[in-house]
Order: structure tokens, then C-alpha cells, then sequence
């Protein structure tokens, strides 16, 4: 290691992240001076008024700490004071741009990003810029008219686009088949007896049977997280003719006894929900135990016979006994989810609005997340009305032989 990276190791950075906890006990992670502690005022701007709803406090933190990498460029190679340039109305130029991915690129430590770090690196500073160009977001000067705040969007997407350099794309999760949700339930769903009396296989234990089986409904019907579902409390419950369940955040709750808090990783949205799942919800809240909920100790729905809200290693320990005893492996929230995501995909691919319909029933904040559905909805769309139109073709060619 040269003298000069050893220098620029001992010196500490020109900014910082801070984590500060609200009144409320939520972690709120700031970007501050080193030297002075002072806020830098877009990036506080930008997390508290936009990326603090989106993700939750450790994600935030490292948002932060890439755009630590950015003011720090912007002083010591641009010249200027990130601040001053974006509330004045100005933005990096494509130049800029790159000169600031190649100082992102090597870190501190002077070891290099892999792939996948670096492209999340970028979708980071891409997302600050372009929600900087817009005054009302950053205050300061108003310099851009509509058309011309869409066409630096544009600019913006298009220049990180040429840098980004893709990461391999992970395995495509395959959904569940109808035939795959059918053995789940005849494996661990109610049976209904004689006299209206609903009975459960002996897959789970008497004290999990209907809690476990009502937490894979909830996840499939709703094609929520797994975060989301261990997230759910009884104030997230419609009530009188309300039929929407709601998906708030909820970051360091004081209420949430666990030691590792289940995140909430999407936006806040009410989803509908059947009658059938509402009242199989109303059936786990009041039975009588063993096989009800537990009552009296935790706000959150689900929570173990001792009235303790279901831990994240407890849910896998659930989706894995389900998919074992049902034989549908690998079985997992988040292929539950990704089936949710599919089969909504087909029904909204060719409505107009099917995109925005997908993505805030998803609780999306990138459209692009929620992009790849529909483009595989539409293609299978496609594909069956091409094996249509060959079956056509051939049947008419095969008339005609027989009119002859």
C-alpha cells in the first residue's frame, strides 16, 4: 500500500452518518459534516421526506453512506458544494456523472465493488439526482419546466444506464401451480364435519394448526412479504364494512417484543381482501384455545401459544414444515408472493392502468420491480394467441384439402 492511500485511510471522511431516534423510537439515520455535525440539507431532505417511507432504517443508513461518497466527490474532485449546485436549480453533467462512478466504484479501503454492490451503488445516486431535479422536493430555485424536468429525468436514466454493469441475473423463482396450492390445503386446511364443525389435519400441533394454515392464506391472497405478515397487528384489520387490510410501517415499534424486528419493506397500502379470508381472520381471533389466537399480550396477529408475536425464524420454520409436509419444495413467503405477483400480472397486463394497479397493491417504490410480471404476462398472452392463430391456420388448410 503507497503512502498516499495510507494517508487517505488514516483521514476521516468529510461526512458521516448519524443515527437519530425520534420522540417516537424510530431510527432516522442523518448525513451529517464530520467536522461540524450540521445536516447536509438535500440529503436530509431526501431521507426524511422520501426514502424514509420506502425503506427501513439499516437500508436508509447505507443509501446515506453512498451519498456521503458523493458530497465527498463533489468537494474534494468537482470543487463545489453538492448543496449550493442542486438548490440552485443545476445537476451533475454527464461528465460529472462518470467521473463520479469511477471514485464510487473503488472504495476507501481501496478494495473494488463487485457487480452487484456497484449497481446498487448507482440506482442509489440516480434515484437522489433525478428526485433533486424537482424544486418542490429540494427547495431552493425553480429553473425547470415540466418538459424539461421530464427530459433531465431522462438524461439521468439514460447516462446511469450506459454505467451500470450488470449483475447476473439470480434464478427465476417459479410460482406455485394450482395443483401445488390444492395439496397445501387438503395437507393443512379445515375440514368442515358434521354440524358445521371445522376439523384440521394433524400436520401442525393443535395449539398451530389454524394460525399456520390462516398465515399461508394471508400470504397468498395478499402477496405481502414476510415482514409484512409478521408486521400485521389487529389495528391492521377492517373494520365495520371496511374489507382492506392495511400495510402500515411500523419501525422500531415499542410494542414489538421480538429481538430482530420484522422489516416492512414496501410502501403503506389497504389491500382487499375476500370474505372468505376475513372470516377465516375473524375464526383465528375468536376461538377458543388451543386452537385460537392468544389474547391479552401482543397487538400483532400472529403470535405463539404463549401470546409472543411469531419471531422471523419461527415463520421460516412454518413455510418449510408446510412445503415439507404438503411435498411442494422449495416452498418459501417469497415464492408465495411471486405467485401472488404472477397471477395479478395476468389480470392487469392488459388494462391500461394494469402497471400502477400492480405495483401499489405490490407496494412498490420502483415500477421497474413490478415491470417483469407484466412483461411475462403479456408474453404468455402472447404466446397463446399465436398457438391460436397456427391452430386456426391449420385447421382452415386442412378444410380446404377436404373441399377439394
Amino acid at each position: 500500500m503507497t503512502t498516499t492511500e495510507l494517508r487517505k485511510l488514516s483521514t476521516p471522511p468529510p461526512f458521516t452518518v448519524l443515527n437519530v431516534v425520534l420522540d417516537s423510537g424510530e431510527r432516522l439515520p442523518c448525513l451529517v459534516e464530520s467536522a461540524t455535525w450540521i445536516p447536509v440539507r438535500v440529503a436530509t431532505r431526501w431521507a426524511v421526506r422520501y426514502r424514509r417511507y420506502r425503506v427501513q432504517a439499516s437500508t436508509l443508513a447505507n443509501n446515506l453512506r453512498v451519498l456521503a461518497r458523493v458530497y465527498g466527490w463533489a468537494r474534494e474532485c468537482a470543487g463545489y458544494d453538492l448543496d449550493d449546485l442542486l438548490t440552485q436549480g443545476q445537476t451533475l453533467r454527464n461528465r460529472e456523472v462518470e467521473s463520479l462512478v469511477n471514485s464510487i466504484r473503488v472504495q476507501p479501503d481501496t478494495h473494488t465493488l463487485d457487480t452487484g454492490a456497484f449497481d446498487q451503488h448507482l440506482a442509489v445516486v440516480e434515484d437522489f439526482l433525478k428526485w433533486s431535479l424537482d424544486s418542490e422536493n429540494r427547495g431552493g430555485r425553480c429553473v425547470l419546466s415540466l418538459e424539461q424536468l421530464t427530459a433531465e429525468r431522462h438524461r439521468i436514466e439514460g447516462v446511469f444506464r450506459s454505467l451500470r454493469v450488470g449483475a447476473r441475473p439470480s434464478n427465476r423463482i417459479e410460482p406455485l401451480e394450482e395443483a401445488d396450492i390444492e395439496a397445501i390445503r387438503r395437507t393443512i386446511g379445515p375440514r368442515r364435519g358434521s354440524g358445521d364443525h371445522l376439523s384440521f389435519p394433524s400436520a401442525f400441533s393443535c395449539h398451530t394448526q389454524l394460525r399456520n394454515w390462516l398465515m399461508f392464506e394471508v400470504a397468498l391472497e395478499l402477496g405481502i412479504r414476510r415482514g409484512e405478515l409478521l408486521k400485521l397487528r389487529l389495528d391492521s384489520l377492517p373494520r365495520a364494512a371496511e374489507e382492506g387490510i392495511r400495510i402500515l410501517r411500523r419501525p422500531d415499534d415499542p410494542h414489538d417484543s421480538r429481538s430482530k424486528e420484522p422489516a416492512v419493506k414496501t410502501a403503506e397500502r389497504v389491500i382487499p381482501a375476500s370474505r372468505d379470508l376475513l372470516r377465516a381472520v375473524q375464526m383465528y381471533l375468536t376461538s377458543p384455545a388451543p386452537l385460537g389466537r392468544v389474547s391479552g399480550k401482543s397487538p400483532y396477529l400472529f403470535v405463539t401459544r404463549s401470546g409472543n408475536p411469531v419471531s422471523i425464524d419461527t415463520a421460516d420454520d412454518i413455510i418449510a414444515a408446510i412445503g415439507r409436509v404438503s411435498n411442494v419444495t422449495p416452498l418459501s413467503w417469497h415464492r408465495l408472493r411471486h405467485t401472488w405477483a404472477e397471477r395479478m400480472a395476468e389480470l392487469f397486463a392488459d388494462q391500461p392502468n394494469g402497471m400502477d394497479r400492480l405495483v401499489y397493491l405490490g407496494g412498490w417504490s420502483n415500477p421497474l420491480s413490478a415491470r417483469h410480471y407484466i412483461r411475462r404476462a403479456v408474453a404468455k398472452q402472447a404466446e397463446e394467441v399465436l398457438r391460436d392463430y397456427h391452430r386456426k391456420l391449420y385447421e382452415e388448410a386442412a378444410n380446404a384439402g377436404h373441399g377439394s
